[in-house]
């Protein structure tokens, strides 16, 4: 059953909450048992926002199981009294649905001239939608309740950012980032949404010449519904690393007609494909890794991996199923296998199958990839507090690719701190406890092997890093099952490891 195990996406009030919450003068009003508006407090300790948050609910208590009324314009006249918002957006948790109130009704009923804001109620299932699914349908929503027509381009080149919200994964600081870029190329950023963008924004978001999505998949309702009124152009990627960054300007360039050399001024601070030339880049290339994440992450992360870091992408994949053909076309040329599913355990089976050098993915493949011993950096919702960090640490634009860069190098540099503290003090302590792998010793062969290892081996296995301890065994099992050896001594470990150049 899937309420009994982790899911990588939440129900579709969230979605909602954290869409409408974040525009600016909009309030919601979740419908909801207590135990489901565990919104307001991830919103008030992983946003930091220091104010209550931009949401309130309207708890199903006992009396309502017994047949009163939701009573949600009560809930509707506090939220006016307190907040004065200029729009209340109204949504139910998915288990409050199942109760079937009429709370339309409930709205309708409300007399008119005693509440103010503007109440909409959202237009997304709480049981067919997921969080990113709800998401983008009610950014959607909202920008078209408020968009009018009549209102002129802006005078200069100007674009839409959207995708960035509350909650969203470095959202505040691919904002600045990407802010940075438009303004090194005398481009106006129109509107910023949802994140931060009021009513006034929304009505004339007609007047921007260009839509840039930070994630597609959250933007995509959005920009096409832009396109259809306005015939505003979109972009349909995200600027990931050095060379996307620059392919996305490119694009800028041509549909606003930009000069050549602004393009270059914007990229003066790039270091990634620098990077890509040093030393301590060359230890990395050719390693093998694997990326799991939101579509456009997955895409743009496992691209800049392979074509600007020489990584092998031994697969990649989404937990966001409707983008599965999506990913796949997207990722042509970078890896053979995509992966899409979102059931967590087929995941970690698949990075125990194929035992990756770094695992790219959410907070749910930091837990398996440390049950494997293989080191792990978080790209992507679903995320840990640690993941919204106070510091500027932006995934999108030059400064994304720069600080993705020091991410890879960081994150293959831990393997060889887990290695160190596993080698010089005791396992299961101190700040990289949870990186020591569980279970049985990955040097002992299972008793289902069928080759011998002689205890002169094993020692000689025990010397290899954990975090490649069990590739390693199987590599030496298959190099001695190629050349017919029954048992495996120090020569034939020896022989393996020069055979694979280690």
């Amino acid at each position: 059953m899937k309420l009994a195990v982790w899911s990588y996406e939440a129900p579709a009030h969230v979605g909602v909450s954290r869409a409408a919450s974040s525009f600016a003068g909009v309030h919601t009003i979740l419908r909801a048992p207590k135990g489901d508006g565990y919104g307001t407090i991830m919103l008030a300790m992983f946003e930091r926002l220091g104010v209550t948050p931009p949401l309130t609910i309207s708890a199903v208590t006992e009396a309502t199981l017994a047949g009163a009324p939701a009573d949600i314009g009560h809930a509707i006249a506090e939220v006016e009294r307190r907040v004065a918002p200029e729009l209340i957006v109204v949504t139910r948790s998915a288990t409050a649905s199942v109760l079937q109130e009429p709370l339309d009704g409930e709205i309708a009923m409300i007399p008119r001239g005693t509440v103010h804001a503007e109440i909409l109620q959202a237009a997304t299932h709480p049981l067919r939608d997921t969080e990113t699914s709800a998401f983008a349908k009610t950014v959607h929503q909202i920008v078209a309740h408020y968009a009018q027509d009549g209102h002129p381009r802006t005078r200069t080149p100007s674009v839409n950012l959207i995708g960035p919200s509350l909650l969203g994964f470095h959202d505040h600081a691919n904002i600045e980032s990407l802010s940075r870029l438009f303004t090194d190329l005398g481009v106006e950023v129109n509107a910023v949404l949802p994140l931060g963008a009021g009513p006034d924004d929304l009505r004339s978001i007609g007047r921007a010449w260009l839509n840039v999505p930070t994630a597609c998949e959250l933007a995509l309702p959005t920009m096409q519904y832009l396109h259809e009124r306005f015939g505003t152009p979109y972009l349909d990627d995200v600027p990931y690393g050095e060379a996307g960054t620059a392919r996305t300007l490119a694009e800028v360039g041509q549909v606003l007609e930009l000069p050549r050399e602004r393009l270059a001024h914007a990229a003066r601070n790039a270091k990634l494909a620098w990077f890509a030339r040093t030393v301590d880049a060359h230890a990395l290339s050719g390693k093998r890794v694997v990326v799991f994440a939101l579509p456009s992450a997955a895409a743009g992360i496992a691209r800049l991996l392979h074509d600007e870091l020489d990584m092998e992408v031994a697969w990649a994949g989404t937990y966001v199923t409707p983008y599965g053909d999506w990913l796949r076309e997207r990722l042509t040329g970078v890896t053979a296998e995509v992966a899409v599913t979102d059931d967590y355990r087929e995941v970690a089976a698949l990075i125990d199958r194929t035992r990756p050098d770094i695992v790219f993915g959410t907070q749910m493949e930091r837990h398996s990839a440390s049950r494997f011993g293989v080191p792990c950096a978080v790209i992507s919702p679903p995320a840990h507090v640690l993941n919204f960090p106070l510091g500027y640490a932006p995934f999108l634009g030059y400064d994304g690719a720069n600080h993705i860069g020091d991410l890879v190098n960081q994150t293959q540099v831990l393997g060889l701190e887990h290695h160190l503290i596993e080698t010089f003090g005791p396992r299961g302590q101190g700040r990289f406890a949870e990186a020591a792998p569980e279970g049985p010793d990955e040097s002992v062969p299972s008793a289902s092997s069928d080759i011998v290892w002689e205890d002169g081996a094993l020692r000689l296995v025990q010397r290899i890093p954990f975090f490649v301890r069990k590739k390693a065994r199987m590599n030496i099992e298959t190099y001695a099952r190629e050349r017919g050896l029954a048992r495996i001594d120090e020569q034939a470990v020896l022989a393996a490891r020069e055979h694979v150049g280690g």
